[in-house]
């Protein structure tokens, strides 16, 4: 039996955590809400989620910042993916997310069962050794996804 996997959400908006957690509560996921990056990273030292949606813009520490943070205290492998999500994206963003640590960019306002789409591609391929071969296979699902393809 395996064990239920946990996403922690972590957005300054109170209505992105709300709908993102009872959404993934609703497929089968445990989940914790967090505001901040700091709490993020006090959760994830204690906790190791399976999956961190991060918003880019918030107050304080913003989410590349705790991105790169969150990669220093999670596990590399099999790895905890974090996929950024944000409604402010720019070339720069992106690059940043990537940069940081981020397997994904999610923008807002998303589509909820695109959202669910990318979290199973990470589930997917996350287990696979090498990194590199992790980031190719996952990189050539989600253009796959894009492109309106039925998962």
């Amino acid at each position: 039996m395996s064990k239920t996997k946990m996403i922690m959400i972590v957005d300054d908006e109170a209505v992105v955590r709300d709908v993102l957690c009872s959404f993934l509560e609703l497929k089968g996921y445990k989940t914790v809400a967090k505001s901040n990056g700091q709490s993020a990273i006090s959760y994830a030292e204690k906790k190791k989620p399976d999956v961190v949606l991060l918003d880019i813009k918030m107050p304080g520490m913003n989410g590349i910042e705790t991105c790169s943070r969150l990669k220093q205290v999670l596990p590399s492998s099999p790895g905890t993916g974090i996929i950024m999500i944000t409604g402010h994206d720019s070339k720069g963003n992106l690059e940043n997310a990537y940069s940081s640590g981020a397997i994904d960019f999610v923008r807002k306002p998303f589509e909820l069962e695109d959202v669910h789409r990318r979290i199973n591609t990470w589930f997917e391929v996350r287990n696979i050794e090498s990194r590199m071969v992790r980031s190719l296979v996952y990189s050539a699902k989600v253009r796959w996804l894009t492109k309106g393809c039925p998962a």
